[in-house]
């Protein structure tokens, strides 16, 4: 409430708020305005999520380590170029810079063939189902399109080998050999008329797979085989450089201006955007401009090019002004596995290095990146075209190399501070456009992760498993994500934060206190945020450390308990869920029992709690052990109790102390089927002298029906959400009466 006058603040308001119209046309423009951003974005990340994307941008990432290690290679090469390490002797420096050469043969040269394999592979497994009836197997796809590339590309020479397999002339090559080879082998190989029918042959099923399927390669390779041989008779060039003069060709003859820097800029952008290296293959284009410059330079006509033009101001931190790019992503991108990327790829930018950012986010055929990595260096261009011609800076006709950082390139090139500022606006500006494709990018990224989760948590409350495992074995995103969060568990397991437990108070209302709380596992993952504990203990049963997993929890609710020890009633009970897989352990008892013993816990201030499908049937073992820890003292609790697994034998055999009644029951009206059903479970749980427990009240009026119904012990939202432990050890004080 304010104090004011209502007279005047109204007035305060007609005089601060836009006239009614005025208002009612901004509201209209920002909800068209979002619902285009909207649908700009859904699109986009449909596009993103192509198979063909997919496959491309998976393919790419698989040659990342290689990648990795030519940049590194490259940039410690440049480094042997300043003047700082001539007090190494020359002989080291000569072998460091033959090694470094050595590393980017070995890398970025093999680039093309990894790219290849890797996309025929992504491909095969992102357009095959479980149900498909001619399943193809991806390693063969794999070898066909490799079988493919090195039938089309196929050089005369050595050294256009070299350059067929590399990332810097050979990949756009590549990627149309691996495009076109995998979508025919695989559009064959999955038509019964393309395959052999072939039942029990061989030993192992795979040679049966690969013989199945051998019509469709062959027809592919045929296919490839027919397109080289009539390459060859009309006398054309490999794939590689006919790819290059055909983009070169346009600019014959032109004169430079600055819709040639804008054309030639264009042109670069595209082909680094498709994988290909855009000042390689327009060498030609850049010679034939240079050439004319220098001529109209010679005639007394001014001009801004010169060889150091478009890497100086068009370049920075590599193609598509990646140095950009960077700054926005440490700006306004707050996921920590981006941000580590984008610090990976600062030093390597610095020195004009950018393959880190074009392979690892990716970069290269990203469809949401594609607008702001081709027209920020053209936008770029134009304004040190428009600014060298303008006079407020001078020409960059100093020769420096191409590793030259940023900056520092500016003030050598043109000898003057002028180069520098134009070189701080123009980064300015390329980082501001950046921004709001970051922004984009991270939507889609977390509308991705939300929707993989989403299937992560259906596949882990799910009883289907598929190959042994419920989860890391899915299909796209979700089992990529899987994957991920598996090996980072393994991580969180030694970490003192990440996996920790929170606790739900359960309450007695005709004793009028807190009676047991039950230890919740939570994972806060510095990514995806907190983990369903459905989906952490499913990653655990696929990884077989569920028995790691649960005795860290039982560690840690026993350490709570035994710290509580002189604040609570003596006889709080802590309940721990124990998975199935913990069961079949033959020493299961002996390691909880072990735990208790090195936490100085008394055996009946704990009990397990074993879920409802856990007891459909038990197996002898897992009886055994159940039965010696509750000779020790431990009370055992069977949970999600009327989901209609266990059976009155089970009931009896187990040895039991609570009945847990699943939250399902607890949606009841009068006289329903619920009910009656409550109803039953409380007098059995009376006549075999178990507690019963009802789970999931979470609204007032649930309450008093229960207690109607012959209940008196409860957990749930409606008295106490999970806390942590100084949280709840002060509910627990505080609320000794709550159900009163």
């Amino acid at each position: 409430m304010t104090n004011e006058p209502i007279a005047d603040r109204d007035s305060a308001q007609s005089e601060t708020q836009p006239a009614a119209p005025v208002a009612a046309t901004l509201r209209d423009e920002a909800f068209f305005i979002h619902r285009l951003s909207s649908k700009l974005v859904a699109a986009m990340g449909r596009l993103a999520a192509w198979p063909l994307l997919v496959a491309l941008r998976r393919a790419l990432l698989l040659s990342l380590p290689m990648v990795l290690v030519g940049a590194f290679a490259h940039f410690v090469n440049a480094l042997l170029s300043f003047s700082f390490v001539e007090v190494l002797h020359p002989e080291v420096i000569d072998a460091l810079r033959a090694l470094c050469s050595t590393l980017v043969d070995g890398t970025f040269g093999l680039v093309s063939l990894v790219v290849v394999a890797g996309f025929s592979y992504s491909l095969a497994v992102l357009v095959s189902t479980r149900a498909d009836r001619y399943p193809v197997n991806p390693a063969s796809a794999s070898v066909v399109a490799l079988a493919c590339f090195f039938i089309v590309v196929a050089p005369e020479t050595l050294e256009r080998w070299k350059d067929a397999l590399s990332s810097s002339r050979g990949l756009p090559a590549a990627l149309v050999v691996a495009i076109s080879a995998s979508y025919l082998f695989l559009f064959l190989a999955r038509r019964p008329q393309f395959r052999l029918r072939l039942r029990g042959f061989g030993a192992d099923p795979l040679v049966g797979d690969l013989f199945s399927i051998l019509p469709a390669g062959m027809i592919t390779l045929l296919v490839f085989a027919a397109v080289r041989q009539a390459q060859v008779s009309l006398g054309g060039a490999d794939l590689t450089t006919a790819l290059s003069s055909v983009i070169s060709a346009p600019f014959a003859g032109a004169e430079p201006s600055a819709m040639v820097a804008a054309a030639y800029v264009l042109v670069r952008q595209s082909i680094w955007f498709l994988g290909g290296h855009g000042g390689n293959m327009l060498a030609p284009v850049l010679e034939q401009m240079m050439a004319s410059a220098n001529a109209a330079s010679a005639a007394g006509v001014p001009t801004a090019f010169t060889w150091n033009f478009f890497p100086i101001y068009s370049a920075y931190g590599g193609s598509g002004s990646t140095l950009c790019l960077i700054l926005a992503l440490l700006y306004a991108d707050r996921e920590p596995a981006i941000r580590r990327l984008a610090w990976l790829s600062l030093l390597p930018a610095f020195i004009n290095v950018n393959e880190p950012l074009l392979f690892g986010l990716p970069l290269i055929l990203n469809p949401i990146y594609v607008v702001p990595f081709i027209l920020i260096p053209l936008v770029q261009a134009l304004i040190a075209y428009a600014a060298t011609i303008g006079g407020l800076a001078p020409v960059a006709d100093q020769m420096v190399p191409w590793t030259m950082p940023a900056l520092f390139n500016g003030y050598l090139a043109t000898g003057s501070p002028a180069g520098v500022v134009l070189q701080l606006a123009s980064l300015a500006v390329g980082t501001v456009l950046y921004l709001p494709f970051v922004r984009v990018a991270r939507r889609l990224r977390t509308a991705s992760n939300a929707e993989a989760m989403r299937t992560l948590i259906a596949a882990s409350e799910s009883t289907e498993v598929m190959h042994g495992h419920r989860l890391i074995d899915l299909h796209g995103t979700a089992g990529h994500l899987a994957g991920v969060l598996a090996r980072d568990l393994t991580d969180a397991l030694a970490s003192s934060d990440r996996l920790f437990l929170q606790y739900q108070p359960q309450v007695c209302i005709e004793e009028r206190r807190v009676f047991g709380v039950e230890a919740l596992l939570r994972w806060n993952h510095e990514t995806y945020g907190f983990i369903p504990p459905s989906v952490t203990v499913a990653l655990a049963d696929d990884m077989h450390f569920a028995d790691q997993l649960g005795e860290h929890v039982l560690r840690l609710a026993c350490r709570q308990r035994a710290a509580w020890a002189s604040s609570v009633p003596g006889d709080l009970i802590v309940s721990v869920n124990v998975s199935p897989l913990q069961l079949q352990d033959a020493s299961f008892d002996r390691k909880v029992l072990r735990v208790l013993a090195e936490e100085k816990l008394d055996p009946h201030l704990v009990e397990l709690e074993i879920t409802e499908s856990t007891s459909l049937a038990p197996a002898a073992q897992a009886i055994g052990a159940l039965l010696r820890l509750r000779k020790a003292g431990v009370r055992i609790a069977l949970d999600d109790f009327g989901m209609g697994h266990t059976s009155l034998h089970y009931l009896r055999e187990l040895p039991l102390d609570t009945l847990k009644i699943d939250r399902s029951l607890t949606f009841t009206s009068q006289g329903d089927l619920n009910e009656h059903v409550i109803r039953s479970i409380v007098t059995l749980s009376r006549t075999l002298g178990l507690r019963a427990v009802v789970e999931g009240i979470e609204q007032p009026e649930q309450l008093p029906r229960f207690i109607d119904l012959g209940c008196a012990r409860f957990q749930g939202y409606l008295f106490s959400r999970p806390l942590e432990s100084g949280p709840c050890l002060d509910y627990i004080l505080a609320n000794a009466g709550i159900a009163a």
